[in-house]
């Protein structure tokens, strides 16, 4: 199985893999936390790490090649963590 590729509607990301659908259903608290409501993966494909895969798709890192971005984590440590 390939990288899953995420469909994103607004509410739910779902992804298709050998048939089924996958899902995250989301919503939003405040302008920037992600709230995460319900992972589904259907009990066929249990096991194989799919669940794990969903949520990893939420997490990600950056890499600020913009100076000002740079400067800006720089100067909140708080967000040191999502560097790459």
């Amino acid at each position: 199985m390939s990288d899953l590729t995420l469909q994103d509607d607004g509410k739910q990301l779902t992804t298709d893999v050998e048939g089924y659908e996958l899902v995250i259903r989301y919503g939003w608290q405040g302008d920037d936390v992600m709230r995460v409501d319900f992972v589904g993966v259907p009990s066929a494909l249990g096991g194989r790490g799919l669940g794990t895969k969903l949520v990893g798709k939420l997490v990600f890192k950056l890499v600020p090649v913009c100076g000002f971005a740079r400067t800006q984590i720089d100067r909140h440590q708080d967000w040191k963590d999502v560097l790459a």
